[in-house]
């Protein structure tokens, strides 16, 4: 019972960290999140030690818990490992994948180009990550799962934050590109692809370190900030790891 609580507690707390609901840098009260929750403190420290091990959250010099801040060495490592897994995901993709898998990769580009039309950047970056997510579980390789979901979470957390400041979302050109080359199963121009949409994006981030470093100072977390609602988990770019569509 306790396990089942733990892994509730993760689930939501992760959720939150990754839709960038808790800022870079916010302290975590124990005391807090579990009256926040309706959870003891014993499995939510469980929950919490599993997110360590996800670097969704980290212990400061006093002990106290608190939402990563990143520096841009952490993003351009981010980007590095995420660039060879995206490699191998659209490779082993043409290999494994049916017709079908990859024709139902289409819905998430009509639902980035409709949010992109009418400036709605949350639903663009929904779209966006479950384009990814959908072409990782199309590569049919639990050992690809497994080592992408840490990289997952932290990039589809770094798009959030910046998603959250941007005046009108960009759509990313080549969403389509890759999906194009999928269909046709041509290995080195998806490969290339990849690599040059994955560059793209680290640009991106890097332009906006401000963000992802979080505001300078001491805040926390607090129990008014824990009445905000996560966006339905069933409408995830599959973070949860459930493999889980888009809604």
């Amino acid at each position: 019972m306790i396990e089942s609580r733990s892994a509730a507690a993760a689930l939501e707390l992760k959720l939150r960290i990754v839709q960038g609901m808790v800022p870079p840098g916010a302290r975590l009260s124990e005391r807090t999140i579990s009256r926040g929750l309706n959870v003891s403190r014993t499995p939510l420290r469980e929950a919490l030690l599993q997110l360590e091990s996800e670097r969704l959250v980290e212990r400061t010099p006093s002990g106290a818990w608190q939402a990563p801040r990143l520096t841009e060495r952490d993003v351009r490592d981010i980007f590095a490992v995420r660039k060879q897994l995206e490699v191998l995901a659209v490779r082993l993709t043409i290999e494994r994948a049916s017709d079908v898998e990859v024709a139902s990769l289409e819905q998430y580009l009509t639902a980035s180009e409709e949010a992109h039309e009418s400036l709605d950047s949350i639903k663009m970056t929904l779209a966006n990550g479950g384009f990814h997510s959908a072409v990782y579980r199309s590569a049919h390789s639990a050992w690809l799962t497994n080592a992408i979901e840490p990289i997952r979470s932290q990039t589809i957390r770094i798009r959030f934050l910046v998603a959250s400041q941007a005046a009108a979302p960009e759509y990313p050109e080549g969403h389509r590109q890759i999906y194009d080359a999928l269909v046709r199963r041509n290995v080195h121009t998806a490969e290339a692809i990849v690599s040059d949409h994955v560059d793209q994006d680290l640009k991106v981030a890097v332009r906006h370190l401000n963000l992802l470093a979080g505001p300078a100072g001491l805040f926390y977390y607090t129990e008014s900030d824990m009445l905000a609602e996560p966006l339905n988990a069933g409408a995830q770019p599959d973070i949860t790891g459930s493999g889980r569509s888009p809604a």
